[in-house]
């Protein structure tokens, strides 16, 4: 059983820096910012402001949150400009003002995030997962893959049977739904329905038409939706974002979210309203290829986007869910990118539930091409790959894939499933529009019909 074993010590980190160190560290790049930094004034200008919110022992208030944002937006803005990787020096400023912003927001010191360096760190491969490694190779034999997986996943995510009938556990299956509540968007995403250019028909669900969704949602026995917008800043804002986590928690509802990246600042005041889980994906990892795909807007900012989970965790967010899009790059490279990720995170925040997905481009904008196609087979494999490296982790399928692969992978390592999606919003209306939609669902079997299958194969479903 070495194969399913999964290896290794915790990814190592440097300590966090003391608060009256941090800002002691800022001043030491006063020197290098006014060499070297086009916006030199402006930066050190926020240092002053720090000093004087320090020197005055201000209490926590709006003031220093805002200014702790903006070291934050200086941070990332800092990384994005600089070389890949940061240099000693970057990197050291971006600690400090990591330090620094945290101590202006009252939050406690943590050690600096290192996600750029352990997702592109390559010896972490064969370190920490070698058997799922090993496996990705296309003549590893995938019905012994297969196999070790579902053993894996059976071991689990297995219930006590509820039948007295039955003398063995049933494995789980939890059912969700996305729920969009708005198609808005400001990013020139290439290969995405919701990107700006597009003439489409556009929708923002008001608070009422939300409750109503989630009612009708409730009613089909639901009680994990995933809250779903488009990056439009002056529409899908926290405030109103947070409204509809509220209307859910009220519902007796478990929320999720997959919005735009957010400041830490904003995962913490989602995390307050009651938001349980993140999913956000990097679509690709690889950043030139990502600067090909990401033309404008907020979401071109890699490192900001990469960084989302350490926010969202620092915040309090419990289960953070992440995953590539298939299609857009090599898939094996940006699996295993997206592997350290998740090896990164979990060994950053073992308290936090793990949730893995690998979406698959099937029909996108016209003139975009899939210039790395996957099939069912790589499919399959890619997913017990995961299990391998990650035998507690969620794996999630979504109705992008069809009927019969969807029953497969649910048999072998996926835990859990949307059912009756609609990925445009007020979807789950009487008329149940598609007008609008981010794409095209391919499984359209109600919340019944899945919830009969999974019984009848032998599933406890949630």
């Amino acid at each position: 059983m070495s194969r399913i074993a999964h290896e290794g010590a915790a990814f190592s980190e440097q300590p966090a820096a003391s608060a009256g160190g941090s800002v002691a560290a800022l001043h030491s790049f006063t020197p290098w910012l006014q060499e070297t930094d086009a916006h030199a004034a402006y930066h050190l200008g926020l240092i002053a402001q720090v000093d004087e919110r320090l020197a005055n022992s201000a209490a926590l208030d709006d003031k220093s949150c805002e200014l702790a944002d903006k070291l934050e937006r200086w941070r990332y803005q800092h990384l994005e400009e600089g070389g890949f990787p940061p240099s000693p020096q970057q990197q050291a400023l971006a600690d400090a003002l990591q330090a620094t912003a945290a101590q202006l927001a009252g939050r406690n010191p943590v050690a600096p995030r290192r996600t750029f360096s352990a997702v592109h760190d390559q010896s972490l491969d064969f370190q920490r997962f070698p058997a799922a490694i090993a496996a990705l190779d296309p003549a590893y034999p995938l019905d012994e893959l297969i196999e070790l997986a579902r053993q894996l996943t059976t071991a689990h995510f297995s219930d006590p049977a509820t039948d007295s009938r039955q003398s063995s556990p049933l494995p789980r299956m939890l059912l969700y739904a996305p729920l969009y509540v708005s198609s808005h968007c400001v990013n020139f995403c290439t290969y995405c329905g919701f990107r700006y250019p597009l003439d489409i028909e556009r929708k923002q669900l008001t608070l009422e038409e939300v409750e109503q969704q989630i009612a009708v949602l409730k009613e089909r026995g639901f009680r994990q939706l995933l809250i779903v917008g488009g990056d439009f800043p002056q529409l899908t804002t926290i405030d109103y974002m947070c409204d509809v986590v509220r209307l859910m928690v009220r519902a007796g509802i478990v929320p999720s979210i997959e919005i735009a990246s957010q400041p830490l600042s904003g995962y913490q005041k989602l995390a307050a309203a009651g938001v349980h889980g993140l999913t956000l994906y990097q679509e690709t990892y690889d950043r030139a290829l990502y600067a090909q795909y990401h033309l404008r807007g907020p979401k071109r900012l890699y490192n900001y986007r990469l960084e989302s989970h350490d926010r969202a965790a620092e915040a309090g967010v419990q289960r953070l869910g992440l995953g590539v899009l298939l299609g857009l790059c090599d898939a094996r490279q940006d699996l295993r990118a997206m592997m350290r990720h998740a090896l990164y995170l979990q060994d950053r925040f073992p308290a936090c539930t793990l949730a893995l997905s690998l979406p698959r481009i099937h029909e996108a904008p016209e003139g975009f091409a899939i210039s790395s196609p996957v099939t069912d087979d790589d499919l399959i494999r890619f997913y017990c790959v995961l299990r391998l490296a990650f035998p507690a982790a969620h794996l999630v399928l979504s109705t992008r894939e069809s009927v019969a692969l969807r029953n497969r992978l649910a048999k072998i390592c996926i835990t859990q499933m949307s059912a009756g999606s609609s990925t445009a919003p007020g979807g789950y209306s009487e008329s149940g529009t598609t007008a609008g939609e981010q794409f095209p669902v391919t499984d359209h079997r109600s919340p019944a019909e899945m919830t009969q299958w999974l019984q009848q194969a032998g599933f406890h479903v949630v």
